[in-house]
């Protein structure tokens, strides 16, 4: 039987109970919206009637989608999506999508897109993106229900009805930069409906007082209730923090002899690094520098998808490609750091769900001590 070493867990309130009535209200945020910012969302798209429905410009399965926070400006928020994933064709595409979202529309908007499209304009007036207005959450603050509406992308049919908020926050776990937290959040659940049918719905919220973060939606089957099976899922899995990765990937190697490297993205099931790794390679150039005496090694992890030798396989690859890397592009002598494989033998979450499995897929720094026993 395998032994999972638990990770360090933080926990993150964000939700204060003001009164007797449990309104809830939003305090300063513990996730900047700011420049450099990524979420890292886990996507579960299963089509209804397959080469029927099917666009090919639609991803289908198991997916991440990469949203980097551009710009922040007086009158609204940019960001770049990255979406590597197979179409309804089974066709591999990989597509950058910008986004815009003005000020007042964080602030007011009754409407979400929640996908990312290339023909989508860059900004599509009167909505939101990464989560619903702040008008949508204060509603479910105050008054414990608020109308939502939804489209999938900007051409699609709006989608809505009314969410009703759970009477407490619950502990939604994420990972900040490669460590554990819990982030108090609001979730609410609700029957959403298009063309006169209806779907059990699921939204839960992060709180930021400027930009709340929808950090689970999904939806069941028409005419289905509560509780449902997913048949749309998208939970962000990790958010990497740029102005604090440096001190965190240095405190973890100190204090517990490993370190999850956030930051680092390879293509769909391949061991190529995206271009948006490289401030993270940066990142452990820098923590190699500052140790050059230090015996170290890169490990790949994988999840359970796929049998044993292919993952073996497949995070053995990905290790050696960010090692080879930091030989390439930073011009450092890695004579001393090894590459290891270790498939999906150390998980250190549920390969059952697809956040699970998405937080199983990660790259680490380990140095030799005592406390870097595997998990």
């Amino acid at each position: 039987m395998l032994h999972m070493k638990p990770r360090r867990r933080l926990h993150i309130s964000i939700l204060a109970l003001l009164t007797s009535v449990g309104a809830m209200a939003a305090p300063k945020s513990e996730v900047p919206i700011a420049t450099g910012v990524t979420f890292v969302i886990a996507v579960s798209n299963a089509p209804e009637h397959p080469g029927v429905r099917d666009r090919v410009d639609t991803a289908h399965g198991d997916y991440e989608t990469i949203v980097t926070i551009t710009s922040v400006e007086p009158d609204g928020v940019s960001q770049s999506a990255f979406i590597d994933a197979f179409d309804g064709k089974g066709v591999r595409r990989q597509v950058t999508v910008s986004r815009r979202v003005r000020r007042n529309d964080l602030a007011t908007a009754s409407l979400q897109v929640l996908g990312f499209r290339s023909s989508d304009p860059p900004i599509i007036e009167g909505t939101t993106s990464l989560g619903p207005s702040r008008a949508i959450v204060d509603a479910l603050i105050q008054g414990r229900r608020s109308a939502y509406s939804f489209r999938n992308f900007a051409d699609e049919p709006i989608v809505s009805g009314v969410l009703d908020r759970d009477d407490k926050p619950i502990a939604f776990p994420v990972l900040i930069n490669g460590q554990r937290v819990d982030l108090e959040a609001i979730r609410s659940t609700g029957q959403l409906s298009v063309s006169g049918r209806s779907r059990p719905f699921e939204l839960v919220v992060f709180n930021d007082p400027l930009h709340p973060i929808a950090l689970r939606i999904a939806w069941g089957a028409r005419g289905g209730g509560f509780p449902f099976k997913p048949e749309f899922a998208r939970e962000v899995v990790r958010i990497d923090l740029p102005a604090q990765r440096k001190l965190t990937l240095d405190k973890a190697l100190e204090d517990e002899c490993r370190a999850e490297v956030p930051g680092i993205y390879f293509d769909f099931d391949q061991a190529t690094l995206k271009v948006q790794s490289r401030a993270a390679l940066e990142d452990i150039a820098g923590v190699l520098r500052r140790r050059p005496q230090q015996r170290l090694r890169v490990e790949g992890h994988t999840d359970n998808v796929g049998g044993e030798r292919y993952n073996d396989d497949l995070s053995a690859r990905r290790a050696a490609a960010v090692l080879n890397a930091l030989g390439s592009d930073f011009k450092l002598d890695v004579t001393t750091i090894t590459a290891v494989g270790r498939g999906a033998r150390q998980p250190v979450e549920t390969n059952d769900t697809l956040a699970g499995r998405a937080r199983n897929r990660r790259v680490e720094l380990v140095r030799d001590c005592a406390k870097a026993t595997p998990r």
